[in-house]
């Protein structure tokens, strides 16, 4: 039988919404060992990037040359969510197939430039969702002989993405979504108790792992507050460290970042988010 759902082949980044490119592009540099490949800027959306990897996850911070231009979609999401994750994306094969499926499928899609669009929070189970078709510019993934250990060696000893945390009010649609609609795979769906008592889905979207939460009280507690906020869904990217001691000074002693545990969708620990410009970072040893 002929599988019909979308191909994902890998999620290819994690936009993280800023509103100062410089200062969010060094914070990957020096907390995470982040190593910078490109930067653009999008006249369509008047935004700044950087695309970076930390090891094997490629984050890409953007910001808005205009803040108030609110007639550019980015703008506008960025003063909608405050500095914080923007959306994920993955890579398809065909991105005017894909965009047709979805829609085929009941889905929103938004922001449509043909090789890529975005699906909206409310046909992913929460969550704003890029799809594009094309290589970022001067990847070194596409090279053919990528190695994400070259990020190895860094005093924050992250290792590498263990997952992406999404908090959702509604795992029934996310699940619909990265497993009927597109070609992802659950792992495991169980109970958590962190930070709060709630169902816990972990799926496999191409070549990494998605967790999305459900708390069982969608109205209190952190999960309940991450809900009723604006926000695009993304909790927190949770990354392995080989070392915990040496990453807790490393943010703590050197660079003068608070730590936390409170609130965390892991056993491990996070960087305060108001000191990561509104994304939450997480760490557990792996």
């Amino acid at each position: 039988m002929t599988d019909a759902r979308i191909p994902v082949s890998r999620v290819i980044h994690t936009i993280h919404a800023t509103t100062d490119i410089y200062k969010c592009r060094l914070l990957y540099q020096d907390a995470l060992g982040g190593l910078v490949f490109a930067e653009n800027y999008f006249p369509a959306e008047d935004r700044d990037a950087a695309l970076l990897y930390v090891t094997d996850h490629m984050v890409e911070p953007m910001a808005p040359r205009n803040a108030e231009d609110l007639t550019k979609p980015f703008v506008r999401m960025t003063a909608k969510i405050g500095q914080a994750f923007h959306s994920f994306e993955i890579k398809v094969p065909d991105g005017k197939a894909a965009s047709a499926a979805f829609r085929e499928a009941g889905c929103t899609v938004a922001s449509d430039y043909g090789v890529f669009f975005f699906v909206k929070p409310e046909s992913t189970g929460g969550v704003l969702l890029e799809v594009c078709e094309l290589p970022m510019p001067n990847d070194p993934y596409d090279r053919g002989n990528w190695n994400p250990a070259v990020g190895a060696g860094h005093a924050c000893t992250v290792s590498g993405l263990d997952h992406i945390a999404c908090v959702t009010a509604d795992i029934p649609t996310a699940l619909h979504f990265f497993t009927e609609v597109v070609d992802g795979q659950l792992l495991d769906d169980a109970r958590t108790e962190l930070p709060q008592p709630g169902r816990r889905v972990l799926l496999r979207v191409g070549d990494t792992r998605v967790a999305f939460i459900q708390p069982d009280d969608t109205a209190s507690g952190p999960l309940g507050a991450f809900l009723a906020k604006e926000q695009n869904g993304i909790y927190a990217l949770v990354w392995k460290v080989a070392d915990e001691s040496k990453a807790r000074a490393h943010f703590a002693d050197k660079l003068k970042l608070r730590l936390t545990q409170d609130d965390c969708v892991t056993p491990g620990f996070a960087i305060n988010p108001e000191d990561f410009l509104g994304a939450r970072h997480e760490f557990v040893t792996g």
